[in-house]
């Protein structure tokens, strides 16, 4: 009896913090999946030189072109985002140490299938290896240690969703810079190397950050309050409420926010007439906005509230994409303003949204519920990319797309309240 007692009294003596450096270990790892599109343009120049006819030098098939190869990252992204539903159930069972220590080996298998690719019809192993599987393991070790770290610190849950989610964005972009490293001048001869280092070195980071981790303390019975205004929701409980749904459209909303990101240097070569170089620095600026957005609305999240933190984000990357929608030639410094103002509270909105939905549905079914409401960043990520390809590469469509949905986003803030229990 004695030794169960002490089993059970185990967490109690877990130095938190040390959690929560054992999670941001594993949030530096699973961010550098964000860095795959660096790999875009050495990929599709492995393509052309595979498929050419070594006896006259010309195309001997038809090449994978850059629509194709981007598609990768997108498969990858819909991956990470399904995933996390199956989290909860994962956890459950196994515990979040097991769990995350086996989407870290996932990780780098798939890295490593994807650095096997050596043939040109290989394209759907890409799709495969560095889209499903990746995203998979990706999105099942960022939602268990996400979670598991909000559920040791209840009376901090916006600085701790800050701190986990500003390491996961800090893994792109530090890893932009050693991915480049590896890849050196001869992208194509060093694309296999530069893939297995960066495979190697994420399972490393994601593997290593498991070994710090506890689960979380279930709250025991007598210090749970379930009232109506204070009701730990089941995920089945959840989709009865239309706070869930709300929740989700205004996720889907911001993360169009990702695609403007990510082609910020195509932006401002378009609309501030930025030459390359210029380009090049603005996609770095934005990442270190994201991260200190990430950092900082988090913390302020728990002093000032999260309604009003999302109500300024939204009103905010409101003016910035209207200053882009609206403006044919961009001063740089207006141009640079905006993108840093869309980077940086989309990053705050991001860090906040998992403690909002804690805060609103409880944390006991956190993981569970929370992935539910995060399909809503999958989409919208993709969302982007889809209304500019329906819309024939008109970005002002996207612009103004956008801008309604910000306002629509941004009535929901203002009008949402907290669910009430019913039974």
């Amino acid at each position: 009896m004695q030794t169960a007692l002490s089993s059970e009294s185990q967490p109690k003596v877990v130095n938190r913090w040390l959690v929560i450096f054992g999670t941001a270990l594993v949030q530096l790892g699973v961010g550098t999946f964000y860095a795959w599109s660096i790999f875009n343009t050495p990929i599709l120049k492995m393509f052309d030189q595979l498929v050419l006819d070594p006896a006259t030098g010309k195309p001997a098939a038809v090449q994978p072109h850059l629509g194709s190869i981007s598609l990768i990252f997108s498969i990858g992204a819909l991956a990470l985002s399904l995933s996390t539903i199956f989290v909860g159930s994962l956890v459950k069972k196994f515990g979040v140490r097991k769990v995350t220590i086996s989407a870290g080996i996932l990780f780098g298998i798939s890295v490593f299938i994807a650095s096997r690719v050596s043939s040109a019809d290989q394209l759907w192993l890409y799709y495969l290896s560095a889209g499903v599987m990746l995203g998979a393991a990706d999105g099942i070790a960022y939602m268990s240690t996400l979670s598991n770290a909000i559920k040791w610190f209840p009376e901090k849950t916006g600085l701790i969703s800050g701190i986990s989610v500003a390491f996961y964005g800090l893994g792109s972009f530090v890893f932009k810079y050693i991915d480049s490293a590896f890849l050196g001048t001869n992208i194509v001869h060093n694309l296999p190397h530069a893939l297995m280092a960066w495979g190697f070195l994420s399972m490393l980071l994601i593997v290593g950050g498991a070994l710090f981790i506890h689960d979380a303390p279930e709250a025991k019975a007598e210090d749970v309050v379930d009232d109506p205004t204070h009701h730990e929701f089941t995920t089945r409980e959840i989709l009865r409420k239309p706070q869930a749904y709300l929740l989700f459209i205004a996720l889907l909303t911001i993360s169009l926010s990702v695609y403007l990101t990510g082609i910020s240097s195509n932006l401002g070569t378009n609309l501030a007439g930025l030459d390359i170089a210029q380009a090049t620095n603005i996609v770095a600026v934005v990442a270190i906005a994201n991260t200190i957005g990430r950092f900082l609305i988090g913390s302020l999240s728990d002093k000032f509230g999260r309604k009003p933190m999302f109500i300024l984000s939204y009103v905010v990357t409101f003016i910035a994409v209207a200053t882009l929608a609206f403006s044919s030639h961009l001063r740089v410094p207006a141009f640079y303003a905006a993108m840093i103002a869309v980077g940086f509270f989309f990053g705050g909105t991001i860090t906040v949204y998992p403690t909002m939905v804690g805060d609103y549905f409880g944390l006991k079914n956190h993981s569970q519920n929370y992935s539910l409401i995060y399909q809503g960043f999958g989409f919208g990520s993709l969302a982007g990319a889809i209304i500019l390809s329906l819309a024939g590469g008109n970005l002002s469509v996207v612009f103004n797309i956008y801008m309604v949905m910000l306002i629509v986003s941004l009535l929901i803030w203002i009008f949402i309240k907290k669910p009430v229990y019913k039974n």
